[in-house]
């Protein structure tokens, strides 16, 4: 080594690369180098947790819509194995997508865990709890699932309010009251399922519905956007893991939200769906 790469701090020598010659053309890897160095850093994941990954990152205002669970379908297609972890950033979107899109990795998955680097909030809650665990550190954070709907006069509303106004119409009361019900329908089957099962007790239904009615009502949080932090989600009986701010997993997750969040505000990206293999990313939208 060089007198001079000796004086250069180790962390300023370390960019993560392999050795070996692109396969692409040169103009074509350097014109899409982002989203390769993503790939190479899910691949540095990769031995450190013994798992692939796969990434769900979505702008703050890009729902969760049907398109996704066919993107995701596609990228499931370049994995190697079905036990996998997928690192998720949305807001939420409709119940009916995240249902589809839950559904489509109950289908193609043995299991998945849900890595949350920043925020996975109400229909990302709800595909979170989902899985078999949810890994959270110190700037994750989950969120109520209570279902919301746009009024004109007032913007978003809790829909668990609308259906308990009798100033408004009956079908906009009734509509509400339904999206309230399959959010809870939804959360009970998925949670019945996954990681609040347990059938050696006997108290399981109730505990499984006093955990779907706290994060499903408006009264519990008193706000859509609230923080449900790792000692929260504890106490809730979530099967959450905390990653350690120290540890290279949290680091690399770290350093991967980082990426995605950079490069898709760079590039006006309102969503990419990702593995180490196949990458699919979509344009902000219209209404965006």
């Amino acid at each position: 080594m060089s007198e001079k790469s000796q004086r250069i701090s180790p962390h300023l020598t370390q960019f993560p690369r392999t050795t070996d010659l692109p396969s692409q053309s040169s103009k074509y890897w350097a014109k899409e180098k982002d989203r390769y160095i993503r790939q190479l850093l899910l691949s540095d994941l990769r031995k450190v947790t013994g798992r692939e990954t796969l990434v769900y990152f979505a702008q703050s205002t890009e729902g969760i819509n049907h398109t996704d669970a066919d993107d995701l379908s596609e990228v499931i297609e370049g994995l190697q194995t079905k036990d996998i972890d997928i690192i998720i950033q949305t807001l939420g979107g409709s119940v009916d997508a995240v249902e589809k899109l839950i559904t489509l990795l109950k289908c193609r998955l043995n299991s998945y865990r849900v890595i949350v680097p920043s925020w996975a909030k109400s229909g990302g809650t709800t595909i979170a709890i989902s899985s078999e665990e949810i890994l959270l550190g110190v700037n994750s954070e989950l969120g109520p699932i209570d279902p919301q709907m746009n009024l004109p006069e007032y913007g978003l509303v809790p829909c668990e309010f609308v259906a308990e106004d009798d100033s408004q119409p009956y079908l906009i009361q009734q509509m509400a009251r339904t999206s309230v019900d399959r959010m809870k329908a939804l959360a009970k089957k998925i949670l019945s399922d996954g990681m609040l099962y347990n059938p050696n007790s006997d108290q399981r239904e109730d505990y499984i519905d006093r955990t779907i009615q706290k994060l499903s009502s408006s009264d519990s949080y008193k706000s859509h956007g609230a923080v449900i932090d790792f000692t929260e989600a504890k106490s809730l009986g979530l099967k959450v893991s905390w990653l350690d701010p120290d540890s290279d997993e949290w680091k690399l997750v770290w350093l991967l939200y980082c990426c995605y969040d950079y490069d898709m505000n760079l590039k006006g990206l309102g969503k990419i769906i990702e593995g180490e293999k196949y990458s699919i990313s979509r344009h902000l939208s219209l209404e965006a």
